[in-house]
């Protein structure tokens, strides 16, 4: 019996070092290229996007099937931010290694699902007007990814990230393009949705 408790969390250990390790692969390979950073090299894709509908936008970059695309990559950054983050935070069962760890690299996850969500956004003239709450939601949870990891996230924080992560997905819905939450698997967790 206390060879299988050993052996139970040891594979716990096991994955949530590999969940780790995969969310470092993830941040690394988030940085700036030609495919997924739409805003140039001024960054002033979110000050030249409008954030009424119909307001003309400026549409950047070329993304096949924009809307879908921007449809399963918000779906999915909503769903791993309610479902591993703000869920648990309510629940009151955000705590211990396991769960801090597996929050953090679902709040990686999302960053980077926000992202691809705003270059989708922002490659469509229909969709464009969507792209500008997408960089203050992925900031403010950018930083506070590592006060999650390390059991140190307030109220205020998490409370903060959701209010800004509701916001851009009512801003999509009031905008026509409505995002459910989709919950990604552990699998999609650890490649980052790729």
């Amino acid at each position: 019996m206390r060879r299988e408790v050993k052996r139970e969390r040891r594979s716990a250990r096991f994955a949530t070092v590999a969940l780790a390790l995969a969310a470092l692969v993830l941040l690394a390979g988030c940085g700036p290229s030609s495919k997924s950073t739409a805003a140039g090299p001024s960054g002033s894709a979110a000050a030249s996007s409008s954030a009424a509908p119909g307001a003309g936008c400026q549409q950047v970059g070329s993304v096949s099937f924009d809307k879908t695309k921007f449809v399963l990559h918000a779906g999915l950054a909503f769903g791993a931010f309610h479902h591993f983050i703000y869920k648990p935070y309510k629940a009151n069962t955000l705590h211990g290694f396991a769960a801090l760890a597996k929050a953090g690299v679902a709040g990686l996850f999302t960053v980077h699902e926000l992202k691809l969500a705003k270059a989708d956004a922002e490659s469509s003239p229909t969709l464009c007007h969507l792209a500008a709450p997408f960089d203050k939601a992925s900031a403010t949870l950018s930083g506070v990814i590592g006060r999650i990891r390390s059991g140190k996230a307030t109220s205020q924080d998490l409370e903060g990230a959701d209010n800004d992560v509701n916001t851009v997905q009512s801003g999509a819905k009031a905008g026509g393009v409505e995002a459910p939450d989709q919950v990604p698997s552990d699998s999609q967790l650890a490649s980052g949705g790729k």
